[in-house]
This record gives structure tokens, sequence and C-alpha cells, in this order.
């Protein structure tokens, strides 16, 4: 009697983790299906109000994000000024630089906000605290010889460089705007690194086409596309994605909502993991989705051109 019911229990489960399984596959291949249906391209004007919904947050917060002590994404909006040719982003991004980058020392990050400055770079062991991409952008942004021709650096110029890109779901990302530098720069092999970045564009969207959510890491891979001249590659549902993931403040963040918990928090997927906790602005994901937009308005007008 034991025994049979023992089976009885065993098999119970066995069809409870089936119907687990089965579920949780069928919900992913939808999530999948809805990430790449085909749907008609969002018109320039319905990007144009979440780009100045954005604007707007950037401005009210201006006192909080002018700390940040991650200077790209101020350059990110710095591209997204000049893209867009928007007054209040101008102003904000020059009000920045007079009050952060101008009144400190250069240093190796000058570059991107005073092209014609190059870095002293010293030697790679002087960087061992940094991740591998953080080194790739200051050989960017420097064009250093002795730097570029470490075995690191000599790494990610090439497109097998992130082998687990789905397990580091920036890295591929990473890896474009280091080549992106070098282009802007005009460092290394020219074909080199245009082959490169059109072998990892591919790789963007293999993985935008199987990771639906829309968190940091799916909004750097669509600018990275844009970035590097592969807006046919882009899905209209990609951007539609973006539009509805903003916040009503007019920010963006790393959180894909699963289940809303108490006291405002929320059981969510990220980028990297599974957390809970509140939605909140994040500056890295805006700063990102509003370069984007700058650029998702401009194509729209060559478009039409």
């Amino acid at each position: 009697m034991k025994q049979i019911l023992n089976r009885r229990h065993m098999k119970k489960t066995v069809y409870f983790i089936l119907f687990l399984t089965l579920s949780i596959s069928a919900l992913f291949f939808f999530q999948v299906w809805q990430n790449n249906r085909d749907i008609p391209a969002p018109a320039t004007a319905e990007i144009q109000q979440h780009f100045d919904r954005s604007i707007n947050w950037l401005n009210d917060n201006y006192a909080q994000l002018k700390d940040s002590n991650n200077p790209i994404l101020w350059w990110f909006i710095k591209q997204a000024a000049l893209t867009s040719d928007d007054k209040t982003l101008d102003h904000l991004f020059k009000q920045y630089k007079k009050e952060r980058i101008d009144s400190e020392p250069v240093n190796l990050s000058t570059p991107m906000f005073e092209p014609l400055y190059r870095p002293r770079i010293p030697d790679i062991s002087a960087f061992s605290g940094l991740d591998a991409y953080q080194i790739f952008l200051f050989y960017g942004f420097s064009c250093d010889a002795d730097l570029g021709s470490e075995p690191l650096i000599q790494q990610q110029l090439e497109p097998d460089f992130c082998s687990l890109h789905f397990i580091h779901p920036r890295c591929v990302t990473h890896q474009l705007m280091g080549l992106r530098f070098m282009q802007r720069f005009e460092c290394g092999n020219e074909d080199k690194v245009a082959n490169t970045i059109s072998t990892l564009q591919e790789t963007l969207v293999t993985e935008l086409t199987w990771d639906f959510r829309v968190t940091d890491s799916y909004i750097q891979r669509v600018l990275l596309l844009l970035d590097t001249g592969a807006y046919d590659k882009i899905k209209p549902v990609w951007i539609k994605n973006i539009l509805l993931a903003q916040n009503p403040d007019g920010s963006w963040d790393d959180l894909l909502p699963l289940l809303p918990l108490s006291d405002g928090r929320v059981l969510a997927l990220t980028s990297t993991t599974v957390k809970i906790q509140k939605q909140k602005a994040s500056f890295h994901a805006s700063a990102q989705a509003i370069w984007l937009l700058s650029m998702l308005i401009e194509e729209s007008g060559h478009q039409r051109d």
C-alpha cells in the first residue's frame, strides 16, 4: 500500500513539474512573439511627446543628476542635445559642464567633452580595478598605442569577445561603445573595426529577438544599433516597447515588474537578476533613452525626406 501511495505521489509530482514546465515555456514563447510582432512604426509625434516628457524629468531633477559619478551619461545628454538641437537639453548640458567638468582637473574621461585633448595613459596595471570594457573605452578616448597593443584591448576588437553575451547582457553593447569611440577618434584599423561592428549588430538583433525584458540593457541594445547605423535592423515593436516602458514622471528604470507587492514594492526582473524593490527612476537608463529618442526623431525626418 505504501509503495502504491509513493507511486501516486511520484506521478503527481512529475505531472506538476511537466505542467509547470509547459506553462513557463508557453508564457516565454508568447512574450517572445509579443516582442517581435509586426506593428506600424510609432509616429514621429508620438516619439516627440515621450522625448519632451523625458527632458522635463531631466530638468526637474538636474540638481541631483549633476552629481552623477558616471560622466558618460552626461555625454549621452550632450549627444542628444546636438542631435535634437533642443534648447533645454543644451542648457542643461552646458550647465553640467560648467559646474562639474570645467571646474575639475582634466582626466581620462575628458576627451568625451574636449575632443582635442589626449590624456596621458598610465601602464595597464593602473587599471586593475576596472572592468575590461572601461579600459577599452579609455583606449577609444586616447588612441594610446601602448594600451592598444595590450591583449585585453586586442581581444575586444574581435566579434567573439562576448562569448557568454546572454549571461552578460551588456557585454556586446559595451564593446560596441568602445568600437564607436575608436571610430570617432580614428583609432586602429578602420576596416577591422567596421567589420567587427557589423557582426556585433547581428548579435544585438539576436539578443533583442529573444530577450523581451524592456530594461536598461534592452534600451542600450536599440541605442547601439541606431548609433552604429543599423536603423533598418530595429523592429518598430522594440521602439514601441521602450516608449511604453517610460515612467509617468518621464524617466525609465531597470525593472520589468512581474507582481505588485506591499508598500509600493514590486517583484521584478532587471537586466541581470530578480529584485524586490520600489520602482524609481534610473539616470543610466533614462540618459540612454533620451539620446535614443533624439536619434529616432532625426531618423524619422530623414525617412520623410
